[in-house]
């Protein structure tokens, strides 16, 4: 499979063509629960005019996608996924049995609030997982929560759920070296591999909405010219 690529497509028939153990990272924002109005709904997979819209369609399977990203991943590395409060149990759970091990639960203490009749929402939630061995982060003095300013329409916002670059990166950094490859199944806009590509590292990404797919390719064309031109 070639490598510095997003891929249209479905990550579960996508990272079938990944090697057993060839992946140094997985960093991800999976398409997670939500109740909209009543109805189920999948903020990762909404139309890209970020609007109102909810998502139709079957959702991924969480053990599936989960069981895939613990293949491909080497020994001893680190994954980390977004998850809010409706499924974190599940995550939790199906995670250790595929066999994950929990590091952490990391805050991503946004700069937005979200009403909300149970205590105004700031915080994303980061689930920090191993596999095999525990081994350190690159910065042992990073704290388990972090500030952070989210992308908008003004300053350039992509996609409805896009996450902060340096938060990203930070996550990047901390668990992996130069040359790595990170795995993002549900890269959207494609800010993990802005993220990679900021901190030389590789990656491979998955979207099957090809609306964020053409916009996360556009992003990544962009941002390589914009960095040659500054050599």
């Amino acid at each position: 499979m070639e490598i510095n690529k997003i891929y249209n497509e479905d990550c579960l028939e996508g990272m079938k063509r990944i090697a057993d153990g060839s992946v140094d990272l997985v960093v991800t924002d999976p398409p997670y629960t939500m109740t909209k109005r009543g109805k189920s709904c999948r903020p990762n997979w909404m139309p890209n005019n970020m609007g109102d819209n909810v998502f139709q369609g079957e959702v991924p399977s969480v053990k599936l996608w989960m069981a895939e990203c613990y293949r491909v991943l080497k020994y001893q590395t680190h994954f980390y996924t977004f998850v809010n409060t409706n499924d974190i149990a599940e995550y939790l759970y199906i995670a250790k049995e595929v066999g994950f091990k929990l590091h952490n639960i990391i805050s991503m203490i946004k700069d937005t609030k979200m009403p909300s009749r149970w205590y105004y929402k700031r915080t994303e939630l980061v689930l920090f997982f191993r596999k095999g061995n525990a081994k350190p982060i690159n910065d042992m003095k990073s704290p388990d929560f972090f500030h952070v300013d989210m992308p908008k329409k003004s300053n350039g916002k992509l996609h409805i759920t896009q996450k902060p670059l340096d938060f990203i990166e930070r996550l990047v950094t901390n668990s992996s070296k130069p040359n790595d490859l990170i795995l993002d199944p549900f890269i959207g806009s494609g800010t993990t591999a802005i993220a990679c590509m900021n901190t030389q590292r590789n990656f491979i990404g998955f979207e099957m909405d090809k609306g964020y797919y053409d916009i996360a390719c556009k992003r990544i064309e962009d941002h390589k010219e914009e960095t040659d031109g500054n050599q």
